[in-house]
């Protein structure tokens, strides 16, 4: 059920995006006069969509579905291996974990300054709030991996 709230949500997200885009497009073209707008909410949307895709990719597979180094990893014993993969995972939760503290203290420096959107004038907390969780869930699905790493199920 968590995986399919996750990939429905980054489907709806990038969903959204192409037709904001295409929507763009289409007054640019057709009336001379771009929706501003859609440059604010689509780089949001983008670092939130770039956020789930990490998330998701760090699920899938004994190792994660995400590009890595593996030219040393190749030729270690099993047992050396599946710590690598796990140190892997865990410098990659650490390194996110540092990403949603920072984050959170940029959404209450929004907050606390009644920061608002240059294009809509929304408070800019409603865009920096949803990245701190987002970056906790990406070292979630990291400290994942390193468990799923130290119970061996990393390929030998």
């Amino acid at each position: 059920m968590l995986r399919r709230l996750e990939e429905s949500l980054l489907a709806i997200l990038l969903g959204g995006m192409v037709a904001l885009a295409f929507l763009n497009v289409l007054t640019r073209y057709l009336f001379h006069y771009p929706l501003a707008f859609t440059e604010e909410l689509l780089v949001n949307a983008f670092v939130w969509a770039t956020l789930l895709g990490i998330a998701i990719g760090l699920r899938e597979g004994a190792e994660g579905a995400h590009i890595r180094f593996v030219a040393l990893t190749e030729f270690l014993p099993a047992p050396w291996r599946r710590g690598f993969v796990a140190l892997g995972f865990g410098v990659f939760a650490l390194l996110f974990l540092v990403l949603s503290a920072l984050a959170w203290r940029q959404a209450l420096d929004d907050l606390a300054l009644g920061a608002v959107s240059p294009a809509l004038g929304v408070p800019n907390a409603f865009y920096t709030l949803p990245t701190p969780f987002l970056a906790l869930w990406v070292a979630v699905r990291a400290l994942e991996g390193v468990v799923r790493s130290l119970r061996g199920s990393a390929a030998a």
